[in-house]
């Protein structure tokens, strides 16, 4: 808040309840003026602002009595005090809407008379409050609409102008009818007090008498930082966190009321002023001036806060710039077997029975699944039948020495036995083995006995029991990658523990992952294998050098900016 400010009432002691004091005074000279020994008067409300006791100590007691006797069926309470005065209790409403309780003290002697009187005369007293807060009401009133008028203006010099030249005109009725009054507004720039804006012209000849008389007080009341008063001109200066940042100079008859609504105009209509001027400055001036504010308050005295906050970013600027720390590439990581193998359908078929399932451990030459071979057994047996005939047709011939039919009959026994061979050797490859040790990471089909199965569709993967780890490094962090290097695994299944690895190969293969291309990298356990399966996943940090946080924090994004300069400006 800008220490000028202060010039508005505070909420607790409102310009209604500012008139209480000179009311109660007034109403007690009435009533004395009417006749009655009145020794005092006073009045209660819930508002602390509305509340004036009785001067008399002795009073006290008796006054918190009749407040409380005081209801809406009881509006007038009496009581009397130790010397014998009449305390009389009764309602009275406020400007504000609240009730409230008046009460006076009444000199002997006591009539019915006095009571009347006393009781007539509080239509005075609320009417008088009611004046004075009408009155205030319309003043608030005139400053909105005049705060309305000025921040309808396109700019802030137009609004200025608006506002100064509407509040000459409202100080100018609180003048007597032959008063005069000029109003000048000074901006503070460069440690100097310059002309701004004036009431009722639009422009101004700096080196005037009159302009020369208002900046000179102008520059008086910045520099001195109070309130002056000339017999020609009185100077208010404006405040923003104890600087003084403007000066209002009224040149002519200042009375104190007129004096009052340039406080309170001023007050409310120069921050809204000041901050639209600074709003539309070029934004390096802003940046400019708010750097010599900071600048200003680390040199100067005081402000421990924004200097603390200051050696705080210094600090941490020179732990981000100057510290070096591990740079590394985070990349997708998959554990794999070493060696893996598929065991592949030999002919079309159907499942008879499966005897392992993924995570299994096998042995070599272990059986993994039975295909059905009942269709080729009985092609056996017909194909056994069939050599057999064949071999006898040879001999036959072979004993009627004919060469034609000892030719013919050879052919067909060797198509025969041919076909034999050929279905013996699919019954043979009827039971699929394991080809090496390891565990069968894919190829579940014990639920699917009996389903048909295609030549060359893979049903099993095994993998052996050593692991490598596979990583998928992002393309942009590809070319610092190199062979050799160390990082820490983490997996998905794992994550508390990290597990050393060294980078054994980087391969130029490309592949998509979660939308980011990349290339693959191996790499070999360093120390003790964790207990692992291949297929679990994690995320590895290969570290590839020594570097600050900022360069590690901003490397991808300058990356990125370099690229689109490229792209579309060079």
């Amino acid at each position: 808040m800008s220490d000028h400010e202060a010039v508005l009432p505070p909420p607790s002691a409102t310009p209604q309840a500012a008139e209480l004091a000179p009311a109660l005074a007034m109403w007690l000279q009435r009533l004395h003026a009417a006749g009655l020994g009145c020794q005092g008067v006073a009045l209660h409300a819930a508002d602390a602002a509305w509340r004036a006791p009785f001067e008399r100590a002795d009073v006290a007691e008796a006054w918190a009595e009749a407040r409380a006797r005081v209801t809406r069926d009881s509006p007038v309470a009496l009581g009397r005090v130790t010397t014998a005065e009449l305390l009389v209790a009764t309602h009275l409403m406020l400007p504000s809407g609240q009730p409230g309780i008046v009460g006076a003290l009444l000199s002997p002697p006591h009539n019915d008379r006095s009571l009347q009187l006393l009781l007539l005369s509080l239509g005075w007293l609320q009417l008088t409050l009611s004046a004075a807060s009408l009155a205030h009401n319309q003043r608030a009133a005139e400053l909105l609409e005049l705060m309305g008028h000025v921040a309808s203006q396109k700019d802030a010099r137009g609004g200025a102008q608006d506002w100064v030249n509407r509040t000459a005109a409202w100080a100018r009725r609180e003048l007597p009818p032959t008063g005069d009054l000029r109003l000048a507004l000074f901006e503070v720039r460069h440690e100097r007090a310059r002309w701004w804006v004036a009431a009722d012209v639009a422009y101004a000849e700096t080196g005037s008498p009159a302009v020369q008389a208002a900046t000179e007080i102008a520059q008086r009341a910045f520099v001195e930082g109070r309130e002056l008063t000339d017999p020609e001109a009185w100077a208010l200066p404006l405040l923003d966190q104890g600087e003084v940042v403007a000066v209002l100079v009224a040149q002519g008859q200042a009375t104190p009321a007129a004096q009052q609504v340039l406080r309170t105009s001023a007050a409310l209509a120069e921050p809204l002023l000041r901050h639209w001027r600074t709003a539309e400055l070029p934004l390096p001036i802003q940046t400019w001036r708010a750097l010599r504010r900071v600048g200003g308050r680390l040199r100067g005295p005081g402000h421990w806060a924004w200097k603390s906050g200051a050696a705080a970013v210094v600090l941490v600027l020179a732990v981000l710039l100057l510290i070096p720390v591990d740079d590394r590439v985070t990349a997708h990581t998959v554990i794999e077997g070493r060696t893996r193998q598929l065991v592949t359908a030999p002919f079309e078929g159907f499942i008879a029975e499966a005897l392992v399932r993924p995570g299994d451990r096998v042995r070599q030459g272990q059986v993994l699944l039975r295909l059905d071979d009942r269709e080729l057994k009985l092609e056996q047996a017909r194909l056994r039948g069939d050599r057999d005939q064949a071999a006898a047709k040879l001999r036959q011939a072979m004993a009627e020495r004919e060469a034609a039919s000892v030719a013919m009959a050879s052919a067909e026994l060797q198509g025969a036995e041919g076909q034999l061979a050929l279905v013996e050797a699919k019954l043979a490859r009827a039971q699929l083995v394991a080809p090496i040790a390891g565990l069968v990471v894919s190829g579940d089909w014990v639920q699917q006995v009996g389903a048909p199965t295609e030549l060359g569709k893979e049903m099993f993967e095994i993998a052996s029991e050593g692991y490598r780890v596979v990583l998928h490094v992002p393309e942009h962090d590809i070319a610092r990658v190199r062979t050799g290097q160390r990082g820490v695994l983490r997996l998905a299944g794992q994550p508390q523990d990290g597990h050393d690895f060294e980078l054994s190969r980087v391969t130029a293969t490309a592949s998509v992952q979660d939308g980011t291309n990349g290339f693959r990298a191996e790499a070999a356990w360093v120390g003790e294998t964790p207990p692992l399966s291949p297929g679990m996943q994690g995320v590895s940090k290969v570290v590839v050098g020594t570097s600050n946080l900022v360069t590690i924090w901003t490397r991808e994004s300058v990356a990125w900016l370099r690229l689109k300069l490229w792209q579309y400006w060079i």
